[in-house]
C-alpha cells in the first residue's frame, strides 16, 4: 500500500516535494562522484549571483520566489563552504550583501559542462510524460498567483458551512 498515491490530490504537495528531493539528491550525488563539494540545492543562488553579482537575502528571496528563511539557510551553507562572501550593505548595516567568492566563481565554471547534460537529461525525461510538464507547472503557478491555495480552501470551506 502506498498511502501517498492512494491519497491522490490530498498528497499533492508531498508528491511534488518528494519529486524535487529525488532530483536534487541524484544531481548532488553526481557532483560528489565528480569530486565537487557542491549541492544541487545551491544551484539557483549560484546561478543568480553569477548573473547579478551582488544581492541581499531579500533580493534573492524575491528573485527566486522562495522564503527568506530558506535563502538564509542556503546562503549560510554556501558561505560555510566558501562559495560566497558577505559584506555589510553600505546603505543599511543591518543587511548583508552576498556575492560569489573566487571559489564560487570557479565552482560555477566547473559545473558548467554538467549543467548542459543535466538540462538535456531533464528535457528527455520530461518528454517521457504524456503532457508538457513545464507548461503545466507554469499554468499552475500562474493560477496560484491569481488565487492562492489558502484563498481557494477558505472559499471552499465557506461554501460548505
Amino acid at each position: 500500500m502506498n498511502i501517498v498515491h492512494e491519497l491522490e490530490e490530498l498528497a499533492l504537495a508531498t508528491r511534488l516535494k518528494r519529486l524535487g528531493e529525488r532530483l536534487s539528491q541524484d544531481v548532488s550525488r553526481i557532483y560528489k562522484e565528480s569530486s565537487l563539494d557542491f549541492e544541487a540545492r545551491w544551484f539557483l543562488i549560484l546561478e543568480l549571483l553569477s548573473r547579478k553579482k551582488t544581492m541581499s537575502i531579500t533580493e534573492i528571496s524575491d528573485a527566486l520566489q522562495i522564503s527568506h528563511p530558506a535563502v538564509v539557510q542556503l546562503a549560510d551553507q554556501m558561505l560555510e563552504h566558501g562559495l560566497m562572501k558577505a559584506s555589510p550593505d553600505p546603505r543599511d548595516a543591518r543587511r548583508r550583501l552576498l556575492s560569489l567568492s573566487a571559489s564560487g566563481k570557479n565552482m560555477y565554471k566547473r559545473i558548467g559542462p554538467m549543467l548542459q547534460v543535466i538540462r538535456e537529461e531533464n528535457r528527455k525525461w520530461l518528454l517521457q510524460s504524456s503532457g508538457d510538464l513545464l507548461r503545466i507547472l507554469g499554468e499552475l503557478e500562474n493560477a496560484l498567483d491569481d488565487k492562492s491555495m489558502y484563498q481557494r480552501i477558505r472559499e471552499g470551506l465557506s461554501r460548505e458551512v
